[in-house]
């Protein structure tokens, strides 16, 4: 086995592990906060997107993939609808609306789905940044997913410069040092809620 194909085994194996920490964490502990809800909606539609990239490319590893972490992020949104930080309507509607210039897009051209995918999946990490910067509790942040998506970008990022494709490690460019931000957000958050003293009332 070359090193090409151990990376792409990788890089693949750990996209479709990364998202799961962080739905266990939410439904275990009942918590969405933290969470962006414009980041979650971004990342199901790029994922949505590179499914049906993938779907129309005949290419069953990136049709799996990204189908499962789709599949993730929309049971993040349910959870955020139910704690009231994000409209039933807006999950449904962006879920139909994306699935729907996907199929239209893949049926002018794979290739601009393909771009959409790329534009909208790579910049999905920002507003989670953004969160983190700005609000103090944290507590519904996986620091096991974010360090999962540190190291899966890491491994796609050696990928796609191995392979010579831009649009494969570009956005990792972005989301590396964003995924060590939040990794070092979250856990300072974490483990200063777990220091507070709980006084009897």
């Amino acid at each position: 086995m070359t090193l090409q194909n151990l990376l792409g085994i990788v890089a693949s194996t750990l996209s479709m592990l990364f998202i799961w920490p962080q739905v266990f964490r939410v439904y275990h502990n009942d918590t969405v906060e933290g969470l962006a809800p414009l980041g979650a909606l971004q990342g199901m539609s790029g994922s949505i997107l590179w499914a049906v990239y993938g779907l129309a490319q005949t290419d069953i590893p990136l049709f799996g993939s990204n189908l499962l972490l789709a599949v993730a992020i929309a049971l993040l949104g349910v959870a955020m609808t139910r704690h009231g930080v994000l409209s039933r309507t807006v999950l449904s509607t962006v879920i139909t609306v994306v699935l729907g210039v996907g199929f239209i897009t893949a049926s002018v051209s794979t290739s601009l789905v393909g771009i959409l995918a790329f534009g909208v999946g790579a910049l999905s990490v920002l507003p989670q940044t953004v969160k983190v910067l700005r609000d103090p509790d944290l507590n519904g942040v996986s620091v096991s997913s974010n360090s999962l998506l540190f190291v899966t970008c890491c491994a796609w990022l050696s990928y796609g410069l191995t392979i010579g494709d831009t649009l494969v490690w570009l956005p990792n460019v972005l989301v590396i040092p964003c995924s060590a931000l939040i990794v070092v957000k979250a856990r300072a958050s974490q483990r200063r809620t777990a220091h507070v003293p709980v006084h009897a009332g």
